[in-house]
């Protein structure tokens, strides 16, 4: 699998050379603005490289950006720092900065290629100016020394989902009846699971578990995507069988899924999954998922939980208007607090998770 790299604020004209040399090196460039970034939105599918323009305007300053990917994605990644500029002090405060190496825009491109390639050397990227790498221990000891905490297969089973079967001889006709709607990861909105908006490709050289009728045929379950940060769960009450790239979580007795999908759907859970739990390639494992400490739904508390997804779900994935995109923010506070207080966190807690940008 290519190299994804990700390519920070650069002009038009020379993006597109970069973009052609990347891909010419058999890397999968990455193409966003300086507005619009932002390292969570990358999930745990992290790039491998980050090329920088540092002229732009609205670039913040590398003593800035480097310690905020660190924070973030938890390590220190190689920065290439491109700008017109080739003055001596200049190039040194960049790289003092965190910069890995600098790059003129001026420079041939087999230069940028060599520089490249040594960028994404095993061990090249610098460390950024010191920070506290540890996590705060008020974070830490809410997942490893609490109490209140159970596993999440206590609360609800795990379903990994299935390809749908084709018949025989017939491996491009559409799914038997009963994956007429298959639930994938494309389909998953924050609690809410819309029309699913295509089926899952069928590889003749693999076989898939069918997976027993019983396992969808539940008024209500919790659908969660595979791929992440954030974790992407919704509440299904419509019976829908569920992709190779879902999971599907059928609650326990006495367990509403609404309180589920807010547990996962939460801040706290999204930051165990990224900076406490073994998820290195982007995908997150059965017994990772089974293993998540939650807590139990507290009779007092637990119809908050239950409205404040209804409420949620009555906004949808997509609010327009911004009475709607207002309201929505004002019930996702309410839920990371519902869920803060249900772990426990107090305020070092919550000052820690804002500090490692949770």
């Amino acid at each position: 699998m290519s190299d994804k790299i990700l390519l920070l604020g650069h002009e038009r004209k020379y993006g597109l050379e970069l973009v052609r040399l990347l891909k010419t090196m058999g890397h999968y460039p990455v193409a966003q603005a300086w507005e619009s970034f932002s390292p969570r939105s990358f999930g745990r599918d992290r790039p491998e490289l980050i090329i920088a323009d540092v002229d732009t305007p609205s670039a913040p300053p590398m003593r800035e950006f480097s310690p905020l990917v660190r924070k973030v994605w938890g390590r220190d990644f190689p920065i290439l720092a491109v700008s017109r500029s080739g003055k001596c002090a200049a190039v040194e405060a960049l790289l003092e900065s965190g910069a890995s190496d600098f790059l003129k825009k001026e420079s041939p491109l087999p230069l940028a290629e060599k520089k490249i390639a040594r960028c994404l050397e095993p061990g090249n990227a610098r460390p950024s100016h010191p920070l506290s790498e540890d996590i705060p221990p008020a974070l830490a000891n809410l997942f490893l020394d609490n109490p209140r905490l159970h596993r999440l297969r206590d609360l609800a089973d795990l379903h990994a989902g299935a390809t749908p079967r084709r018949p025989w001889c017939r491996r491009h006709a559409p799914p038997d009846k009963q994956w007429r709607g298959v639930a994938t990861a494309a389909s998953i909105g924050r609690f809410q699971v819309g029309k699913p908006v295509e089926y899952l490709l069928w590889s003749r050289f693999h076989m898939f578990r069918m997976p027993a009728p019983a396992e969808y045929a539940v008024p209500e379950k919790v659908l969660l995507s595979r791929y992440g940060p954030p974790l992407l769960a919704a509440v299904d009450r419509g019976k829908l069988p569920a992709g190779s790239d879902v999971y599907a979580l059928i609650p326990r007795d006495g367990i509403n899924a609404g309180y589920i999908a807010c547990l996962l759907n939460s801040r706290l859970l999204d930051f165990y999954c990224n900076r406490l739990a073994s998820c290195p390639d982007g995908h997150l494992r059965a017994e990772t998922l089974r293993d998540l400490p939650v807590p139990k739904p507290n009779p007092e508390t637990a119809p908050e939980f239950i409205r404040a997804s209804s409420m949620l779900t009555h906004f949808g994935p997509n609010p327009e208007s911004w009475i709607d995109r207002q309201s929505r923010e004002e019930w996702w506070q309410r839920l990371d607090d519902l869920v803060a207080e249900a772990y426990g966190a107090g305020r070092e807690a919550r000052e820690g998770l804002r500090a490692l940008h949770f």
